[in-house]
């Protein structure tokens, strides 16, 4: 495949700059027991993708019961902002995370696209890596969330640019399905919640676990 020459990058924060994964699982996984369900590892890999709403969604409609959305919804945030509070978000990124992001900084516009909420996403970053990104576009930001194209069209019209000028990076299924309805290159680090096959399945155009490797594969 001919490589493009891209005129900015896009990228996912969980699990592709931060190690947030497990966070996030065990504040599914505990809000999900708390309610009376239980699912298998498998399950909870794909339930923790979606956002609190739809995973309640998800619980009345295989038990065919109902409960109070906004207690789950609720109960959930309390426990993923006490694990927060017990993991300060700036020690979640990976270790060779924001050396690249300060050295791709230098040679491409960047745009963080996540579906993390403002308030967490505050907490990860300093003033340094915060100033890495023309903008952050989160969760708050948009009406219609990841995998829909809303986040990634948001992030084209500030830099002015079409689908096949950027790239994203990204962790995980719903990174991959937002880019293949739009049409932009999707490269995978399977280091988040979508395993390697899973992600091959969206055709990326690079897969690695390492941005050593993403470093050589743009020919920084």
């Amino acid at each position: 495949m001919k490589k493009r020459k891209y005129k900015a990058i896009f990228l996912d924060l969980d699990g592709t700059l931060i190690d947030s994964i497990p966070l996030i699982m065990k504040s599914d996984k505990d809000a999900i027991n708390a309610f009376g369900f239980n699912v298998s590892h498998q399950k909870l890999r794909e339930l923790s993708m979606l956002h609190s709403r739809d995973i309640a969604y998800y619980l009345m409609d295989s038990k065919k019961t109902s409960f109070d959305l906004y207690d789950f919804i609720n109960f959930r945030r309390r426990i993923f902002v006490a694990l927060l509070k017990k993991y300060l978000p700036k020690n979640l990124w990976f270790n060779d995370s924001k050396e690249f992001l300060f050295s791709l900084s230098k040679k491409y516009p960047l745009i963080l696209v996540t579906g993390s909420r403002k308030i967490f996403v505050k907490e990860v970053f300093d003033n340094k890596t915060r100033s890495c990104f023309k903008s952050i576009i989160t969760s708050d930001d948009v009406e219609h969330k990841k995998p829909d194209v809303e986040p990634l069209l948001v992030g084209l019209k500030k830099l002015n640019l079409k689908p096949k000028d950027i790239v994203f990076i990204g962790d995980s299924i719903q990174d991959g399905l937002m880019c293949q309805r739009l049409g932009v290159d999707f490269l995978a680090k399977n280091t988040g919640i979508s395993t390697e096959k899973e992600l091959r399945k969206y055709n990326p155009i690079f897969v690695t676990e390492s941005f050593k490797d993403i470093k050589n594969f743009l020919q920084m």
